[in-house]
């Protein structure tokens, strides 16, 4: 809906031409972080599946910054397809929200996080949003 209004208004305004141009340049930033995410999350399923963290370390490493881009390329993708445009509060948001997430998994797996360290992070992280929001306005 959104992008049929915003196509609507660009007719008005601009020659037809550069309507194609800018709709094909919407699409393509709706389609790569879709595309990414979707790609990440294929390449989570086959390290889960064809490796085990215990036989070498690298393999937790890779995990974590495949599920670090997945949190980052699913999080612009669904403000992207919520308000049409990333502003910079909303893509520190999603890095903010997508790195206290992964904190949280790491102490998770580690079996390591109580729930009083649950509830510190968890501040620290709403304090982490609120914090950049403010300083990016």
């Amino acid at each position: 809906m959104l992008l049929a209004k915003k196509s609507l208004t660009i007719i008005h305004n601009r020659p037809l031409g550069s309507f194609v141009i800018i709709n094909l340049m919407e699409q393509s930033k709706h389609k790569l972080s879709g595309l990414l995410a979707l790609a990440s999350l294929a390449g989570l399923a086959i390290l889960m599946s064809s490796t085990s963290p215990i036989d070498n370390i690298i393999y937790a490493a890779l995990f974590f910054f495949l599920a670090l881009i997945f949190l980052i390329s699913l999080g612009l993708f669904a403000v992207r397809l919520q308000t049409g445009e990333i502003s910079a509060k909303n893509r520190y948001r999603v890095i903010s929200v997508s790195l206290v997430l992964l904190i949280l998994l790491m102490f998770r797996t580690a079996q390591s996080l109580s729930w009083v360290d649950g509830i510190i992070l968890i501040l620290i992280g709403f304090g982490l949003v609120f914090y950049i929001s403010k300083r990016s306005t």
